[in-house]
């Protein structure tokens, strides 16, 4: 059976990196595919259908990453002046930066007054995200708020309490919310906030401290690939019923959603620390060097993939270029490495490597 671990002091684990590098590749991949999903009457169906494939592949890196969060965060015990001090240094300020330059990107503010732009700028950042996957920090956001209550609670809780937590925001939230989509109507009892990504956030502390067995780990894996078939067949059903493309099944607080996260945290955790034993491994120190900058990739692929649409390199390069079952990979690794390339210079740039943490 599973073994519980203590909480882990090590200043390193390599797991965690190897999740948070494969989270901000399927974003990426997310975005890249995002023209084909939203083609469903331009595109033949074999290249909406890649679209399908590569976007259901790559639907648990949100959660995914509110889970390595909540590892790395409920497992330290750190003074309220130092938690929030560090999140304003390592996100705040990044999250404020970007907004403004994907602003003036889209905007350009040229016939603004400098003190009517500021206020331009400011209620488009509080009103919503400055630009299309800036909402993930919005959402990351308040559960900040909850962590120093959640460090508390997980100190002082036992097991069976731990999984009574986990249990409630499955129940309340993705469980709740497939029996209503079953019964076509929607149950009063509503728990708001704490059925949303705080779940997640709080299973990646549960189960990241657990070691399993090789049986599970198998077991992960078979769950991500019947997860991805099911969420790939449901969304093109789904699609084909009402004649355009519905993402109902690809929410990331889906029953589906859940399953294919939690699965693929368990496998990709077993792979990390199976590789991280060897330490002097090129694929290790490839992966800790893309966790240095998979932050700042994150804030910085779609402004990329904005440019090679564009035309970048003297001609439009996107999912749509070609066959998609080639196109999608292939921008999506282009987007990366330039991103991961840029993002390598701004860290070396006194003042400007604030805007993108390691």
């Amino acid at each position: 059976m599973m073994d519980k671990i203590v909480n882990e002091k090590k200043t390193y684990i390599f797991w965690l990196d190897l999740i948070r590098v494969v989270s901000i590749f399927m974003v990426v991949l997310i975005h890249a595919t995002s023209p084909l999903m939203n083609g469903w009457e331009d595109l033949t169906p074999s290249n909406w259908m890649a679209g399908n494939i590569y976007t259901a592949l790559a639907r648990a890196c949100v959660p995914l990453l509110f889970m390595v969060s909540g590892y790395l965060l409920l497992s330290k015990q750190e003074s309220l002046r130092s938690f929030y001090t560090n999140r304003i240094r390592k996100v705040i300020i990044p999250f404020l930066a970007w907004s403004v330059i994907y602003l003036f990107w889209q905007n350009g503010y040229s016939n603004y007054t400098f003190l009517n732009a500021m206020k331009s700028m400011l209620l488009a950042i509080i009103t919503g995200p400055a630009y299309y996957h800036l909402w993930f920090l919005y959402a990351l956001l308040p559960v900040y708020l909850f962590v120093p209550v959640l460090r508390v609670f997980v100190r002082s809780a036992d097991e069976q309490t731990l999984w009574y937590f986990a249990l409630i925001w499955l129940m309340f939230g993705p469980f709740l919310n497939f029996v209503e989509q079953l019964l076509g109507f929607e149950l009063a009892i509503k728990l708001g906030f704490f059925t949303e990504y705080i779940g997640y956030f709080f299973l990646g502390y549960v189960v990241g401290r657990l070691k399993f067995p090789r049986w599970v780990t198998t077991l992960s894996v078979l769950i991500f690939i019947a997860s991805v078939g099911f969420t790939v067949y449901k969304t093109y059903v789904v699609s084909a019923a009402l004649g355009d493309y519905n993402d109902f099944y690809l929410s990331y607080l889906r029953l589906n959603i859940v399953l294919m996260s939690l699965s693929v945290f368990i496998a990709l955790k077993a792979l990390g620390e199976k590789m991280g034993a060897t330490p002097e491994s090129l694929s290790v120190i490839l992966i800790r060097r893309l966790a240095e900058v998979s932050f700042g990739i994150y804030l910085l692929h779609a402004m990329m993939l904005s440019f090679l649409r564009r035309g970048a390199f003297g001609f439009e390069l996107s999912a749509l270029s070609g066959p998609a079952i080639y196109t999608a990979p292939l921008i999506t690794v282009l987007a990366f490495i330039v991103s991961w390339g840029i993002v390598m210079i701004l860290q070396k740039i006194p003042y400007v490597r604030a805007i993108v943490p390691a």
